[in-house]
């Protein structure tokens, strides 16, 4: 079985080569859940709608995954944010999507973060021309993330990948408003909800040793990287992830709509 379901998502359970593969050939939307986001479900109903709707979804978190497996005997495979990146355009490693041929969309906070995705694909196979940018607002609501500039940048560019390198909860959100709008588009692209990964690989961010990152450590590498911003986040999610689990605890692995939530 490729899938299983989780707080009502379908998580891919299976190689990451063959996730990326199926994802490039049927497009769609693809989402990256971690403890923080999962623990604020249950008070954003925009948030669990947009990870209902993934048409692909990974574990991402360790704290996730362990707790799957030790508490509640269930196994999912995790497949990280970083581990997606770096087998789509991480240099030294093996692509099973060629990536190179693609029309990338990539949405960005900010110019610098444009920069340093230019720099780090440079120094790969990567064509520039090939490589588009989207400078996103800040979305400071959920009306906001309706962003008909952005569609109309998708419907010039059609793009094979849409890569969303915004953070803080926003990246799943302003994908699931742009898969909503699939049938305006000449292809159904990939939309990638990966936040801020990207910056590991870029070095806008201190780097993630690939062992951290396969040990379940990611997450404290981030703390020691910006205690400020990640360390009030993970502790944040210790307790709302296991509270949204204990409010769910009876349709834990129901799907979709059934789960609850």
């Amino acid at each position: 079985m490729k899938s299983k379901y989780f707080l009502g998502i379908r998580f891919w359970n299976d190689k990451t080569e063959s996730l990326l593969v199926s994802a490039d050939k049927t497009g769609g939307l693809f989402t990256v859940p971690s403890a923080p986001s999962l623990g604020a479900m249950d008070n954003d109903f925009f948030l669990a709608r947009a990870y209902r709707a993934s048409d692909w979804a990974v574990v991402d978190g360790g704290y996730v995954a362990l707790i799957l497996r030790f508490c509640l005997g269930q196994s999912i495979r995790r497949i990280s944010g970083l581990q997606l990146l770096q087998r789509l355009i991480g240099l030294g490693h093996n692509h099973p999507v060629p990536m190179e041929d693609r029309k990338i969309l990539w949405v960005v906070p900010n110019a610098n973060e444009q920069d340093s995705i230019c720099n780090y694909l440079s120094q790969g196979n990567f064509e520039l021309g090939k490589q588009h940018f989207y400078e996103a607002p800040l979305y400071k609501s959920d009306a906001e993330f309706s962003d008909q500039k952005l569609l109309a940048e998708i419907k010039i560019i059609n793009p094979d990948w849409i890569i969303i390198c915004i953070g803080g909860g926003r990246q799943e959100k302003l994908g699931y408003f742009i898969r909503q709008h699939f049938e305006q588009f000449v292809r159904k692209p990939v939309i990638l909800c990966t936040g801020g990964a990207i910056s590991f690989l870029t070095g806008t961010q201190a780097s993630i040793p690939t062992w951290t990152d396969r040990l379940y450590l990611g997450w404290l590498m981030r703390i020691f990287s910006n205690p400020r911003l990640f360390g009030a986040r993970y502790l944040d999610a210790a307790w709302r992830f296991p509270k949204l689990l204990w409010m769910s605890r009876k349709c834990l692995f129901a799907e979709g709509a059934e789960a609850g939530i």
